[in-house]
């Protein structure tokens, strides 16, 4: 049995508490991915109020231990491991809040709003019940789960030793070396909120020009990591320090009190029974099977809550009746069609609300791997050192008929990824060898499968190359490739190709990189390059001693690699305008206009980031709408 959820969002969601740091921001030139206005229709209830995106007073970890154990712990872990007793009960796995990788990527701000608005996609409710100040705290005990005392300590040490002098004992920027220089102050609440653990390594490694020196020469990584752990100590209270006499002044949201003596104590709830309808839909215009057993799912805080059964109707329509319906319990009904899983949308309960539709679409399948085509493929070049290359391989892959793409039989891939003849070290952003992914004769395969749809399948993966200030690469691609899009650190690294063109410089994520483009590829044809030379000081890296299989450095780089392809759109976009200036009418409009596939690809590209957060509303409907305007317009004119 095989199961099935967005691919393309296995990148974005767990990298969901990370992404409101990242600084490259494309507000008003990009746009939304399908299914985005469906899943922003559902509406968490009940509503929390979302305070100011920083304390407002130091968050106290040892406040927000005991909040955490009873709240989060059942599902995230007692260490912050997603290994909670009640995680193997959701669909998805809890994210590891505790490692190194997903929190030095994280800022508090990010996992505030998390805790506040919840994740329906990933069964995580918001929880009203805390007030801001507790959020706060959980927040603080959360990042002290992957930040050790011993650590803390390492990181004082350091910073008193390297980073005093200019930035203060107390990180407020007055050191004595400090002069009229402007420095951030470390213990501003509000600009900490943030800040990642990541953006001050990077400053720490590669230093900030003209004022701040790099410190990758004279500290280990370990203890750049140290002292961006020891930073946020600045605006987090100590283990065990009392905050009674710092009230904020703004109201908090209060959890409701046990009646005294005098009062009358409050009648139970009446338990609200509701009923849950949809329909399945073949959309590859198949039968609905008679016997199509449908399974609903309703999760309270991330637990199974209530679980029911039914069969479907000979019109495809089916109902649970009587079921419990509390507000802000999430439901989502799942079925298996042709060995495959698919499932709803997830919905939440509001107040008053006593029924739900929940609609499932399945497909028929097939085993033809031939239908699939990659709307890109993405790669970055990383120099772990003198003699080694990692390469960062991104596809992403749509399947563009009305049959979900499965592999031929039970332990055969459905689609086949073949390395080059040297490559190394392969690892993956989702899974591993042995699991997800089998490996092959030419390189490794992957079991999941592949339902119809515009981009919504992504492979992201890593592999090492050996390099001594040269490489040949020849990259063989399994599937038709329609546009190449690659990324190398700025400053030191060329990159010579028949196949690919000079785009120039972009400022992804705070990173400086050199983009290059290349035309489509057949399937089976390779992309030939040379690499040579090497990167600047502080050029931009994957997280390094990871234990999770590198998942969230990938993962920050898939989105990269996803923003420098918007990138090369819009600029070929704006070159195209500035074409029409000097073509005719005639000629302009076989020379300048977008294709439907390259229409699509943006607003794929502009959907998921609107989900990730990194666009204002405004601004997403209007770069929508226009580019579903353009869209339109290109599809009638063929």
């Amino acid at each position: 049995m095989q199961s099935f959820s967005r691919p393309h969002l296995l990148i974005l969601l767990p990298l969901s508490v990370l992404l409101a740091a990242c600084s490259f921001s494309l507000a008003e030139d990009i746009t939304p991915p399908p299914g985005s206005e469906q899943l922003a229709a559902v509406t968490a209830a009940p509503q929390t109020t979302l305070g100011p995106l920083y304390p407002l007073v130091p968050a106290n970890p040892t406040d927000g231990a005991p909040i955490y154990a009873e709240k989060c712990a059942p599902c995230h872990g007692p260490s912050g491991q997603g290994d909670g007793p009640q995680a193997a009960q959701l669909p998805n796995p809890a994210t590891a809040l505790g490692s190194t990788e997903i929190a030095r990527a994280a800022t508090p701000a990010d996992w505030y709003i998390q805790i506040t608005k919840g994740n329906l996609e990933r069964f995580m409710p918001p929880f009203a019940s805390l007030s801001d100040r507790e959020r706060w705290d959980v927040v603080a005990y959360v990042f002290s789960l992957s930040s050790p005392p011993e650590v803390i300590e390492q990181g004082s040490e350091l910073y008193q030793a390297n980073c005093a002098g200019c930035h203060g004992e107390g990180g407020k920027g007055d050191g004595p070396e400090a002069g009229g220089l402007s420095m951030p102050d470390f213990s501003d609440r509000a600009y900490m909120a943030g800040q990642s653990a990541a953006d001050f390594f990077q400053a720490i490694t590669s230093g900030i020009q003209p004022n701040m020196p790099a410190f990758a020469d004279k500290l280990s990584e370990q203890e750049r990591w140290a002292i961006a752990a020891y930073l946020r100590s600045f605006t987090f209270a100590a283990p065990g320090e009392p905050l009674a006499e710092a009230q904020p002044t703004a109201p908090e949201s209060t959890a409701i009190a046990s009646p005294s003596p005098t009062e009358a104590p409050v009648a139970a709830t009446e338990q609200v029974l509701g009923k849950i309808t949809g329909s399945v839909v073949n959309a590859s215009n198949g039968r609905i099977p008679a016997d199509l057993n449908l399974t609903l799912h309703g999760f309270d805080n991330m637990q199974i809550a209530i679980t029911q059964t039914t069969t479907v109707q000979a019109d495809g329509s089916f109902a649970f009746e009587n079921v419990a319906m509390p507000p802000g319990r999430a439901f989502v009904v799942i079925t298996e069609y042709q060995g495959t899983l698919y499932n709803s949308t997830v919905k939440m309960v509001e107040p008053g609300q006593t029924s739900l539709e929940l609609p499932i679409e399945v497909y028929d399948t097939t085993t033809d791997a031939s239908i699939l085509h990659a709307d890109r493929l993405h790669l970055f070049f990383e120099f772990l050192d003198s003699e080694t290359v990692r390469v960062v391989a991104l596809y992403v892959i749509s399947n563009p008929t009305n049959k979900t793409l499965v592999p031929p039989e039970e332990g055969k891939p459905t689609v086949e990824f073949v390395l080059p003849a040297g490559a190394t070290n392969l690892e993956f952003q989702d899974g591993q060898l042995g699991q997800r992914y089998i490996r092959t004769a030419e390189g490794f395969g992957d079991t999941l499968p592949v339902p119809p749809g515009k981009g919504h399948y992504e492979v992201l993966f890593a592999y090492q190359m050996p390099y001594n200030r040269k490489l040949v690469l020849s990259q063989p691609v399994p599937i038709p490739v329609q546009a190449v899009v690659i990324l190398v650190p700025e400053g030191g690294v060329k990159i010579k190709s028949d196949q690919l063109r000079d785009s120039g410089t972009q400022d992804v994520q705070g990173a400086k990189f050199h983009i290059y483009e290349g035309e489509a590829l057949a399937s089976g044809e390779s992309l030939e390059l040379t690499i040579t030379g090497r990167p600047a000081a502080g050029a931009p890296t994957l997280a390094s001693g990871s234990n999770t299989n590198l998942a969230i450095g990938l993962g920050v780089f898939g989105l990269a690699l996803l923003l420098a392809g918007v990138w090369v759109y819009w600029r070929t976009r704006e070159s195209a305008r500035e074409a029409e200036e000097d073509v005719s009418p005639a000629v302009s409009d076989d020379a300048s206009a977008l294709s439907v596939d390259t229409l699509m690809d943006a607003i794929i590209a502009l959907d998921d980031l609107y989900q990730a957060g990194q666009l204002p509303e405004e601004a997403y409907q209007k770069r929508r709408a226009e580019l579903k305007a353009q869209l339109r317009a290109r599809m009638e004119g063929e």
